[in-house]
C-alpha cells in the first residue's frame, strides 16, 4: 500500500537536487580557476647563451637538455664540433615535476684564458681549456 505524499515532501525532493548544481557549479569554476596554476607549473624556456670565441674555438651552451648542462667546442672556420664537456648534472626527485627542477647555463665569459660558465643559480664554473676540468668557483663577493 503506497500512502500518499505531503505536498511539502515531494516539493523538496524536486528543489534538492537543483541546489547542489550550483554549489557543485561554483566549485568546479574556482577548482578551474586556480588550480591550472598549480597544476601546469612550467618552467620558462633557458635563456639564449651567446657564444663565446677563443683562439678559434666558438663555445657554445646549447641548454638543450635540462638534467645535463654542457658546453661545445666547435672550429670557428668549419663549425666542426671538436668537443664537448659536462659543466654539472642535476640530481631530478621523481616525486617532482621534472621540467622545474632543470638547471641551465646562463652566460659564457673568458677570465685569465679559462671558460667561466655561470648557471641559472649563479654558481660559477671555470674551465681549464688546455685539461678540460671544470672546477666549480666561490662568487666574488662584492666590496662595501
Amino acid at each position: 500500500m503506497c500512502l500518499p505524499r505531503h505536498p511539502a515532501v515531494a516539493y523538496l525532493s524536486l528543489v534538492r537536487p537543483f541546489t547542489l548544481v550550483p554549489r557543485f557549479f561554483l566549485i568546479f569554476v574556482a577548482a578551474a580557476l586556480f588550480l591550472p596554476g598549480l597544476a601546469l607549473a612550467e618552467r620558462i624556456a633557458p635563456a639564449k647563451v651567446a657564444p663565446v670565441i677563443h683562439k678559434g674555438v666558438r663555445y657554445i651552451a646549447p641548454n638543450d637538455d635540462g638534467r645535463r648542462a654542457y658546453i661545445e667546442a666547435r672550429d670557428v672556420q668549419t663549425n666542426k664540433k671538436l668537443w664537448d664537456l659536462t659543466i654539472f648534472t642535476n640530481r631530478i626527485d621523481p616525486t617532482l615535476e621534472e621540467d622545474v627542477q632543470w638547471v641551465f647555463i646562463k652566460a659564457l665569459n673568458i677570465r685569465d684564458g679559462a671558460l667561466v660558465v655561470t648557471s641559472e643559480r649563479d654558481k660559477i664554473y671555470r674551465v681549464d681549456l688546455k685539461t678540460k676540468t671544470v672546477r666549480q668557483s666561490e662568487r666574488p663577493k662584492p666590496r662595501p
